[in-house]
């Protein structure tokens, strides 16, 4: 005697699975661009929250990448030993004043040197946008 339910075939239902995997392409689709966007728009160096910190070194970054602790012209060779003896226990704040033509780059080196030399804290500073 052979039964009659061996002879059925069971499939598997994709159709629910293709159904969210096609609404997860739609919500990644339309949710990209917003972060794509995100992140091209930069308008630095200006912030409506930046305030002036008291007791600190300022460093200078200029568009011909000279710099400058604190009004004075340091060869950036030299701003390593410089910002080490300058820095006290409590001037731990060194803050980064760079041009808005100033590579990244650039700006980089001169925060990596500023960390190495023993500044606690490395804020960068900005303008107040005008017309508000």
């Amino acid at each position: 005697m052979v039964s009659h339910q061996e002879d059925h075939i069971w499939q598997i239902n994709i159709t629910p699975l293709t159904d969210v995997f096609l609404v997860l392409l739609i919500i990644f689709m339309v949710a990209t661009p917003f972060l794509v966007q995100e992140a091209v728009k930069v308008h630095l160096p200006s912030s409506v929250m930046g305030k002036p910190e008291p007791k600190s070194i300022v460093v200078t970054l200029d568009r011909g990448n000279k710099v400058y602790v604190d009004g004075e012209r340091v060869a950036l060779s030299l701003l390593f030993d410089f910002l080490k003896n300058k820095l006290s226990d409590e001037e731990d704040l060194v803050i980064l004043r760079g041009d808005k033509m100033v590579s990244l780059e650039d700006a980089i080196k001169v925060m990596d040197i500023i960390k190495r030399a023993g500044a606690e804290r490395v804020a960068i500073a900005t303008e107040q946008p005008t017309g508000r």
